[in-house]
């Protein structure tokens, strides 16, 4: 196969299923669930970097840019297309072909969600070129996962007559997530596969399909694609994209057009969209019990325990309960019980939202920040900066600052005079003074901020200077 495949990572979701672990800030393809040190959207560029493939681009939420920044910085070049609000997934889409065609790319686009795991992808890649064939000849291909249970969590494909050759078949009819007798009906007569949320259709095939099918979304970004760049990303025009439809692909084209054909692939895959899916993918005891450094059980079999570093549960005598503990928040629910998770959240919603919305950490164009502790009148801060960064020169009109370098070397500026701190030194910052810190060294800084005083929250920031062009810390 001489085509380049142009990968198009769509990272706009939420994760609401997985919280407290997922939020709003901080959702579940940006979070290491199933390694240490890499997130879904790492594993997922990962499995793209190589010579079949050309650049990705990363379809991603204003809100989250800075995350996906950083985590995409250890990948191949990646161009960061950014959303000012999610819009599902045939608006993002189609965003990302128009982004194509604008730079020559008029190949392949293999669309895939930033937080699905594949163990197996090479099953895949074996069969693109099968799939690249029909995609240049104008179908979509939609690529669903062989079944191995009854699950009644995903959509389901009904396979229509083989296309010769190809191992695709016409798609004969999407059903919705089955009921369990349902689910097992299909399972036993065959030719139903998953729907995965993945698929490889050239962009001007796909743009052409949503013109017939969604013209006003197709509308609304055809005006919305003229594109700017700044910092590293690429922003559409969002006042043209404010009245776009929400929809998702397979609602606004693919349950609609007869130009659709799908590849059933022996997929060794979960969407780890629920903590359901979450536990069959973790490491167990003889128990059942999750296997965790920090979770010690007895008398209990089959729990699902997530727990933040150096915090410990301990279970006696429980079974079959998903606990999971974070810095702000902790969840004990029966697994039989999670699928009514939605309803728990709307009553959090009324009354503790940032719960929902909110994570400890922060990232921002320099590096991030980790609130440790806070109360009234406090706040105490672990803010990491970046090689070569620098936050903004700024003032606070109601708050003072003392700050302990614990590792690395600051450049710091208070009312125009230099201070070079290393490792156990500190520095005083009274409220009114004009100051900035900076990283000049190839290491990470890591300093320890304690805020005081009546107004500590990110309003009372006088911004003079910063090199990221930001109005906002």
């Amino acid at each position: 196969m001489n085509t380049l495949i142009t990968p198009v990572i769509l990272a706009g979701g939420i994760g609401s299923r997985l919280w407290p672990l997922s939020r709003q800030a901080m959702p579940k393809q940006f979070l290491p669930l199933l390694s240490e040190n890499t997130s879904l959207l790492q594993s997922t560029l990962a499995r793209v970097s190589n010579e079949l493939f050309d650049n990705a681009i990363l379809v991603c939420n204003e809100q989250h840019r800075f995350i996906a920044a950083e985590q995409a910085a250890s990948s191949t070049p990646t161009a960061l297309l950014l959303e000012p609000k999610g819009k599902n997934t045939a608006p993002a889409i189609a965003l990302a072909a128009h982004y194509a065609l604008q730079n020559g790319i008029t190949g392949p686009l293999l669309v895939m969600p930033a937080d699905h795991h594949i163990k197996n992808f090479d099953v895949l890649t074996t069969k693109l070129p099968e799939a690249v064939k029909l995609a240049e000849q104008g179908k979509l291909v939609t690529f669903s996962i062989t079944p191995t249970e009854p699950h009644t969590g995903y959509g389901y494909i009904k396979q229509g007559a083989a296309i010769a050759g190809t191992g695709c078949y016409d798609v004969a009819q999407f059903k919705e997530k089955p009921g369990l007798d349902t689910a097992n009906r299909y399972l036993a007569q065959g030719g139903y596969s998953w729907n995965s949320g993945m698929f490889l259709f050239t962009p001007a095939a796909y743009l052409k399909e949503l013109e017939r099918f969604a013209p006003k979304i197709a509308t609304s970004v055809a005006a919305a694609a003229q594109f700017t760049k700044d910092l590293g990303f690429t922003r559409p025009s969002n006042s043209a994209l404010e009245h776009c439809p929400s929809d998702s692909i397979d609602y606004a084209i693919l349950e609609r057009s007869d130009n659709v054909v799908v590849m059933p692939v022996d997929l060794k895959w979960s969407d780890v969209g629920s903590f359901s899916s979450l536990d069959a993918l973790t490491k167990k005891d003889k128990n059942g019990n999750s296997l965790n450094a920090n979770y010690m059980a007895q008398k209990s079999t089959n729990n699902l325990v997530i727990n933040e570093a150096e915090h410990t549960i301990a279970t006696l005598g429980v079974n079959d309960l998903a606990i999971i503990h974070t810095h702000d928040a902790t969840l004990i629910a029966n697994q039989n019980e999670l699928d009514s998770l939605p309803l728990l959240l709307e009553q959090i919603a009324t009354t503790q939202a940032d719960k929902l919305n909110y994570h400890q950490v922060v990232f921002r164009p320099w590096g991030n920040y980790r609130t440790l502790v806070e109360g009234t009148g406090f706040k105490v801060k672990k803010i990491t900066v970046n090689s070569g960064a620098k936050l903004s020169t700024q003032r606070h009109q109601h708050r003072a600052e003392h700050w302990v370098v614990v590792s690395g070397i600051a450049n710091v500026c208070i009312n125009e005079q230099m201070y070079t701190l290393t490792h156990d030194q500190s520095c005083y910052i009274a409220a009114k003074k004009i100051h900035s810190l900076a990283n000049n060294q190839k290491e990470p800084l890591i300093v320890i901020e304690v805020q005081t005083g009546a107004v500590l929250d990110e309003s009372d920031i006088e911004r003079f200077d910063d090199k990221y062009g930001r109005d906002k810390n």
